[in-house]
C-alpha cells in the first residue's frame, strides 16, 4: 500500500505534467530541475555507482538509515547535453528520495510513461532513465530485505 507522502509526490508531478500545454514545457521543466539540482560531492563518484545505459555518466549513490533511502545523484557530460539527463534524474529523486523502501516499491514504474515523460525522449535517454529507475527499485528491494532482518 502506498503512503500518503509518496502519493502526494506523484499527484504533484501528475498535475505539473497535465498542466503543460506546449510540448516544450516538459523540456523547460526538466532543464529547470537540472539547474536547481545541487549534484553531489566528487568523492562519492565511484564507478560502482554509475548507471549503465545512460547517454551521460550518471551516478546514483544510496544511503539507508534503517527507515528511508536517501539518494545522491549527479550527471557528468557525455555525448549529449547532460542537463536533460540530470533533469530526469532530479525528477526521479522528487518521487523516490528519502522514502522507505516499501513506498518506493509501491509505485508502478510505468508512472513516468503515464504522465507522458517518455514522449519525445531519445531512445538513449529513455533507456538511461529506465536503467536509473530499475536501479532505484533494486536498491529498495535490497534495503527492504535488510530492514526485515
Amino acid at each position: 500500500m502506498m503512503s500518503e507522502t509518496i502519493e502526494n509526490r506523484l499527484e504533484e508531478i501528475r498535475g505539473k505534467f497535465a498542466g503543460f500545454t506546449d510540448p516544450d514545457d516538459k523540456w523547460k521543466f526538466l532543464l529547470d530541475l537540472a539547474k536547481a539540482h545541487k549534484g553531489m560531492d566528487a568523492s562519492l563518484k565511484a564507478e560502482k555507482f554509475i548507471i549503465v545505459g545512460c547517454a551521460s555518466t550518471m551516478y546514483l549513490v544510496p544511503a539507508f538509515d534503517g527507515e528511508k533511502i536517501h539518494f545522491e545523484m549527479d550527471v557528468e557530460g557525455g555525448t549529449t547535453n547532460p542537463l536533460i539527463s540530470r533533469g530526469l534524474g532530479a525528477l526521479a529523486l522528487q518521487v523516490y528520495n528519502d522514502m522507505p523502501p516499501a513506498d518506493i516499491l509501491s509505485v508502478d514504474p510505468a508512472f513516468f510513461q503515464q504522465i507522458g515523460l517518455n514522449v519525445g525522449l531519445s531512445p538513449t535517454r529513455s533507456n538511461g532513465f529506465a536503467s536509473l529507475v530499475k536501479q532505484i527499485y533494486l536498491y529498495a528491494r535490497v534495503f527492504s530485505a535488510l530492514a526485515k532482518k
